[in-house]
């Protein structure tokens, strides 16, 4: 049996013809002649049908992957962008009512805590004079006292703090800072200039504000604040252990006090999150 002519060649014998199908015999005939071709051409567009469906199908895969590791990437980056808006939020709240609380204790003023003198008043017999001198008298030297300008900057920087104004705050504490080492409002310019700083996010200024006051006025108010500050912000920089340490320290150095209560609640938030 011979071989099975091509489309073309059926065609081209079709042509030669020089006439078109009539009758339904012929017909038949001619869709016979071109089934037998169809096979011939389906076959060889099989393969490659069927291999672009593959690699349509492994492209869908791999991109599904890709977005599944997008949308992670988001949840991870939103959960971390609520926690530093919670921490800022906290620390603004903290700031606030700080100063509320300042606002509502006498600030010194200006000859504050100088002593007052005594008129004796002058004898009107003679006096008797003592067989054996008098007992030296020991003077205190005089309290430090608050000159009005540095009280009138002092509270310019408070101000502007509730105000929300940090940059200009911080730079109205610095004068204060600068003006007079010796200055009772030294350690809290420092202490609201740390505050500042971690409203704005500088934590590592605020870290070197926070330490001066502890270690310039341990003695302070304001010394067991900031250095429960100081733990604070080395929990927000995940230095865990030494977030522990100073917490530990602000418990034991000034017990009873609210400092100390708000260090043992971040240590025991730490326990539970097992940092």
């Amino acid at each position: 049996m011979g071989a099975v002519p091509s489309m073309k060649q059926q065609h081209s014998n079709i042509g030669r013809l020089g006439w078109m199908p009539k009758t339904l015999t012929q017909v038949v005939a001619v869709a016979c002649l071109l089934g037998a071709a169809t096979p011939l051409l389906a076959e060889p567009l099989a393969m490659p049908a069927q291999s672009v469906l593959s690699e349509m199908m492994s492209r869908q895969q791999q991109m599904q992957a890709e977005l599944n590791e997008l949308r992670d990437l988001v949840e991870r980056q939103g959960y971390e962008l609520e926690m530093l808006k919670r921490s800022n939020k906290e620390a603004y709240m903290d700031t606030d009512q700080r100063i509320r609380a300042l606002d509502a204790i006498v600030r010194p003023t200006a000859g504050a805590g100088s002593v007052p003198t005594e008129v004796t008043p002058v004898p009107t017999t003679p006096a008797v004079v003592p067989t054996s001198p008098p007992p030296p008298v020991v003077v205190a030297p005089p309290a430090q006292t608050v000159s009005a300008d540095d009280q009138a900057k002092y509270d310019q920087g408070l101000k502007l703090l509730r105000a929300g104004q940090y940059q200009p705050a911080i730079k109205m504490f610095d004068q204060v800072i600068k003006a007079n080492p010796a200055s009772p409002n030294r350690p809290n310019a420092l202490y609201w200039t740390g505050e500042a700083y971690v409203v704005l996010g500088d934590l590592k200024s605020a870290l070197n504000a926070f330490e001066q006051v502890v270690q310039g006025s341990p003695a302070h108010q304001k010394a067991a604040d900031a250095q429960l500050k100081m733990g604070y912000i080395y929990y927000d920089q995940k230095n865990y252990a030494r977030a522990r340490e100073t917490l530990n320290k602000v418990k034991t150095q000034f017990p009873g006090t609210q400092a100390a209560t708000l260090a043992d609640q971040r240590l025991k938030r730490m326990q539970s999150e097992g940092v």
